[in-house]
């Protein structure tokens, strides 16, 4: 086997895990395990397809990390500007506090006190931080989903 399929496969597996843990970025090493295997085959193996595959997967498991604790903070009553806020403070909790937890923290916080600063209400402010929390934590879930059909996808492509 040959030293940059081991590299890939390590890569890809520290991906999977990475969904799940702080400090980790699940897809981006997954989408470098491919991309350095591809570029050590001369950009013959995996196919171009799958390369673009993997990208826009990659692409869409950030978008979720970044994002989705802001939408479902829409979602649970919050303002247009505290869901705007959330996005921004998302990715400043994954750069600063790592990964999907970092966000949770990040997001779900925002979420709640701009809510309760604008609003005073306690109640309504939990239950859009709590919306926003869940949906940063489902949103692992996904990367992990993600992260998985790129390995899986990636173990095909070699055997096909």
């Amino acid at each position: 086997m040959n030293l940059f399929l081991i590299l890939a496969i390590l890569l890809l597996i520290i991906g999977i895990a990475g969904s799940f843990t702080p400090a980790l970025p699940g897809a981006l090493l997954s989408a470098a395990g491919v991309l350095i295997y591809w570029w050590s085959t001369g950009y013959s193996d995996p196919g171009t397809l799958f390369i673009i595959f993997t990208v826009i997967l990659t692409i869409m498991a950030l978008l979720l990390d970044w994002f989705s604790g802001a939408i479902t903070a829409k979602m649970g009553g919050a303002s247009n500007k505290t869901s705007f806020m959330a996005g921004i403070a998302g990715i400043f909790g994954f750069i600063f506090l790592g990964g999907p937890v970092g966000v949770i923290i990040a997001v779900g916080g925002t979420v709640f006190l701009r809510e309760y600063m604008k609003t005073g209400n306690a109640r309504d402010a939990r239950k859009a931080g709590i919306y926003s929390a869940i949906g940063v934590f489902a949103s692992a879930f996904m990367q992990a989903a993600i992260t998985i059909t790129i390995f899986i996808g990636f173990l095909l492509a070699l055997v096909f």
